[in-house]
């Protein structure tokens, strides 16, 4: 949610005086909700450059393209079983599992056309096909099945004259294709996991010799166990996993040093997805006929600090969230969840605005401040949620408290523990005010 808060005001005067007014929010927008024209769906890659989102449907062998509000841009076919996705770092190739191909696909993601497409080796079809992307350690990681009981690692190193296939690592761990997931504050590690409906294996990997380097595994995770593993996600500083295990009625934390439990977001249900945002915080999703659907915990938290819950289309018939079906945009300002309606293959994308909570601010003023010398302001936000990088708050000066709201003289850069300052040098006599205004964040 893009909240506009006008958090205080310091009134200064020659003797300078220092008054904190109360807060203001402009109201918020709202949650969005659009159909897909798509019958399956397995991963989601947000596209920060262009404001696009991009849904695989394996099924009907293509890559569905929206906006940032869900309107549809378009439908890219030709992928044969596209299954999961990696988006380049600088947001302009997004990388496709083509699981019904045995290939990746390079998909340009501002002509929205295929560029390129690399054969893995490793055949194709349900039981052989790559179905999960990673890019980490200089290289395009991928997971797919060896045959219908064991499930390995593979990369693709294109940063020769010629794509270079590495198969069969992560043998003798995972029962089926495993899922990957990476973070881009912690890109030689990479994490997988697996589970056969019985129970559920997870590895760690360090990537940086250009090879998969087991550094822990642990199978049947978490103080539940671990029968269906829906969906997974790292920290960004890399050093806890969060999974979602069907069954287990709530989301588990792994330390990825050893893989031991490191605690668990109190949710409900049975957790199917999972998404953490550049800020540490966590959206954590359940399959289930009632209670939050979604619900959003500041890094560190066990609790929830605010939640969705779907409305249900009508008295005979739910709206739940797809397994793996949340993704955030990279300025953590929204939510992607895909959704289903019960008893049926209609699908939407619901965008949903971050975040609702609300920011407390203090900002401080000198007692008193000669004419034509510089002054400084001080002020620090606070908020259930963390403060990540590139965020501002508006500087603005009133020299005549009677003539309306002033001018904006500025922006300073609010810290990672939400402290700001800002020096200025008033030229009017008498009475100076400052409105310091943040528009919100992750």
């Amino acid at each position: 949610m893009r909240t506009r808060q006008f958090v205080a005001r310091a009134a200064l005067s020659a003797a300078v005086g220092l008054s904190l007014l109360g807060l203001r929010a402009d109201p918020a927008a709202a949650d969005t909700v659009g159909p897909l024209p798509i019958g399956s769906y397995r991963d989601m890659a947000v596209d920060a450059a262009h404001q696009q989102v991009f849904l695989s449907d394996p099924f009907g062998d293509s890559v569905l393209v929206t906006d940032w509000t869900g309107q549809v841009v378009k439908q890219i076919g030709g992928t044969d079983g596209a299954w999961g996705f990696a988006l380049s770092a600088d947001s302009g190739t997004l990388y496709v599992a083509l699981r019904d191909a045995g290939a990746i696909a390079a998909i340009d993601t501002a002509t929205l056309e295929e560029t390129a497409r690399y054969d893995t080796g490793t055949g194709a079809g349900a039981y052989a096909g790559p179905t999960s992307l990673a890019l980490a350690g200089d290289k395009l990681w991928f997971g797919y099945s060896l045959d219908t009981w064991r499930g390995a690692i593979g990369s693709l190193d294109l940063g020769g004259a010629q794509p270079v296939v590495t198969r069969d690592q992560g043998l003798d761990t995972f029962r089926g294709s495993p899922h990957l997931t990476v973070t881009p504050q912690a890109p030689d590690t990479l994490v997988a996991a697996e589970s056969d409906g019985n129970t559920a294996a997870v590895a760690v990997y360090d990537v940086s010799a250009g090879r998969a380097d087991a550094q822990a595994r642990r199978v049947d995770p978490g103080p539940d166990g671990c029968s269906s593993l829906q969906d997974l996600a790292l920290t960004p500083d890399g050093r806890q996993v969060v999974i979602a295990c069907a069954g287990a009625h709530r989301h588990q934390v792994l330390r990825t040093a050893d893989l031991a439990d490191d605690g668990v977001l109190t949710t409900s249900w049975s957790p199917d997805a999972v998404a953490v945002d550049p800020a540490g915080t966590v959206a954590a999703g359940v399959y289930g006929p009632s209670g939050p659907d979604v619900r959003l915990f500041a890094q560190g938290a066990t609790t929830a600090y605010t939640d969705w819950d779907f409305p249900a289309p009508s008295d005979y018939a739910d709206t739940t969230l797809v397994p793996g079906g949340l993704a955030w945009s990279p300025d953590g300002s929204r939510i992607f969840a895909v959704t289903e309606t019960s008893g049926t293959s209609t699908l939407s994308l619901r965008v949903l605005d971050h975040p609702r909570v609300a920011t407390a601010v203090t900002v401080r003023a000198p007692a008193s401040s000669p004419r034509n010398q510089d002054l400084t302001l001080t002020g620090k936000l606070e908020a259930p949620v963390g403060f990540g990088a590139g965020n501002t708050v508006d500087i603005w000066r009133i020299d005549d408290p009677t003539a309306g709201e002033g001018m904006l003289i500025g922006s300073a850069s609010v810290a990672a523990d939400g402290t700001f300052t800002y020096t200025d040098r008033p030229r009017a006599k008498g009475q100076v005010q400052y409105t310091v205004q943040y528009y919100g964040d992750a």
